[in-house]
């Protein structure tokens, strides 16, 4: 049992290891970590695609029975070329059509908090308020689409250091 905790011990201080590694890296560089990552995952759909044609001749080569080895070769090459063109102008237009929408249901939630007010009781500031929060975030949104993707990574590689701190924190307690 003693040897089972501390592999989970190693394990958790590992995670925390490549936790804080990545968190640093999204915390002082997003955009780098946002190009890395699109390379890595274009050569990723790419490898398989090479691996699948490669695949699909020897099957060929051999007089096997041919699956369906050279489609998806193909289409995961196509797919690799088409994450490196796109995916920066996605990533951009994703905060963009998130912020429209937000800025359309708040713009509803104050004329719904302005319109309908059936009891008299209650107070519509709230709902306005909600709804004028919900505009404003859908406006820095639209006007700053991919500052606010680094925003967010940076916010995540922030929690990924925390989250590896509490970790390594919380093994060096249960070691006692």
């Amino acid at each position: 049992m003693y040897q089972f905790i501390s592999q989970i011990r190693k394990y958790i201080w590992l995670e925390s290891i490549v936790y804080v590694i990545f968190g640093l890296f999204f915390l002082f560089e997003p955009e780098a970590t946002i190009n890395v990552f699109i390379a890595v995952l274009s050569s990723f759909f790419a490898l398989f695609g090479i691996i699948n044609l490669i695949s699909w001749f020897v099957q060929r080569h051999k007089g096997d029975e041919l699956d369906y080895s050279l489609p998806v070769g193909i289409f995961q090459l196509i797919l690799a070329i088409l994450i490196l063109i796109f995916a920066k102008p996605i990533l951009a237009a994703l905060p963009l059509v998130i912020g429209i929408v937000l800025i359309l249901v708040g713009l509803i939630q104050v004329i719904d908090a302005i319109g309908h007010r059936e009891f008299v009781n209650v107070s519509p500031l709230p709902f306005i308020m909600y709804g004028l929060v919900l505009i404003v975030l859908g406006s820095v949104l639209v006007f700053h689409p991919f500052g606010t993707v680094l925003f967010v990574l940076q916010l995540f590689g922030a929690m990924l250091v925390v989250t590896a701190i509490v970790e390594i924190v919380g093994a060096w307690k249960w070691r006692a």
